[in-house]
């Protein structure tokens, strides 16, 4: 007797045997079906990686926007932007064409495009030529003498016809190339022959001198009022004579001494150069000595300056510096005003020039 089971497990094998015996057209299918996987299999390895590194399963997670815009993009975007750049060639060639078809013959154009440039040329020479009048100095030649602005000072303006004291623009060096006009003072009354040119600065008024005991540790600059020290130089070139009032007033404050055999000299002034004077208002340049000192009429018979007596009592040295090479003055020196009962004043005068050189 053969087991159950056994039955059982040999119809199964029946039923197996059935699945597989195939139709001869099924298995042909099959067997090249396995060919080709063979040769695939074979291929691979001699013509490149399976799959390439590029390429993009379809299952593939994208982990953000920014991936996906990129894998959208990575086959289209060229494209585009190739597309667009076309579009926009051919909007330019349209506009072209438009502006071609709406303008003028070619003749009428250029002398339309000229006659544009005419008158901006003319706009540009309009507008240039008002500057020029607003800040050209007129200066006529010699001959002419109708515009005050042109004189060379005060004594030229008075010698032709202009009579009243007041401000005046003057040009001393007379030349296109020069210093510029400049705005003097004019004083027609005090001398009946000639004008005076009158430049004032910032020291006129009478300044006290106290403690300053080293000589020249006292010291004040000299800034004169609407000209350089160029233009200034230049009336000066122009004048027959100029002259700058100049005084010291001392108390036991002397203008030269003596320390231990050794001449100092305490008080001074600087032309307009910068170098240091040792004469005062009055006297000769280099003689080193007041006005009084010239004439031997200085105090207790000094021969040099009053001051220089250097007693306990108020005296003072003054006079016209004249000198056209060294003026105008440009800084005061003093000292010997230490102690306390030592001190001095000092004034000095506008600048004031006279005649010209015809």
């Amino acid at each position: 007797l053969v087991p159950l089971s056994l039955k059982k497990q040999e119809k199964q094998l029946v039923v197996s045997l059935k699945v597989i015996h195939l139709q001869p057209t099924t298995r042909v299918t099959m067997q090249w079906c396995g060919v080709l996987l063979l040769a695939v299999l074979v291929a691979v390895p001699v013509f490149g990686q399976f799959p390439p590194e590029d390429w993009e399963w379809p299952d593939r997670r994208i982990e953000n926007n920014q991936d996906l815009q990129a894998l959208q993009c990575k086959h289209t975007c060229k494209d585009v932007r190739a597309l667009k750049r076309r579009m926009r060639e051919m909007e330019a060639r349209v506009l072209a064409l438009e502006d071609a078809a709406q303008a003028p013959p070619t003749g009428l154009l250029k002398t339309l495009q000229l006659e544009g440039r005419v008158r901006e040329l003319e706009q540009l020479l309009l507008k240039a030529n008002k500057l020029s009048l607003e800040q050209e100095v007129i200066k006529p030649e010699d001959n002419q003498g109708t515009d005050p602005s042109v004189f060379t000072s005060c004594a030229e303006l008075k010698y032709n016809g202009y009579t009243e004291s007041g401000t005046y623009t003057i040009d001393p060096d007379h030349s296109n190339y020069g210093v510029e006009p400049f705005q003097v003072f004019c004083d027609m009354t005090s001398d009946n022959n000639t004008g005076i040119t009158v430049i004032g600065h910032d020291s006129e008024e009478r300044l006290l001198v106290n403690g300053w005991e080293t000589a020249g540790s006292y010291s004040k600059d000299i800034t004169y009022s609407g000209a350089s020290m160029e233009q200034i130089t230049a009336l000066i070139k122009a004048s027959q004579s100029c002259r700058q009032f100049l005084k010291y007033e001392c108390f036991s404050s002397a203008i030269h001494g003596r320390i231990v055999d050794i001449d100092v000299t305490y008080a001074s002034w600087e032309s307009r150069q910068g170098d240091k004077m040792d004469y005062w208002g009055g006297a000769s340049p280099g003689s080193g000595k007041c006005a009084c000192g010239e004439t031997g009429t200085c105090a207790r018979a000094n021969p040099r300056c009053n001051c220089d007596v250097n007693d306990k009592r108020w005296r003072a040295d003054e006079g016209f510096l004249t000198d056209k090479t060294t003026l105008p003055v440009s800084r005061l020196n003093f000292g010997d005003t230490g102690h306390e009962w030592e001190q001095g004043y000092h004034t000095l005068g506008k600048l004031e020039c006279s005649g010209y050189k015809q």
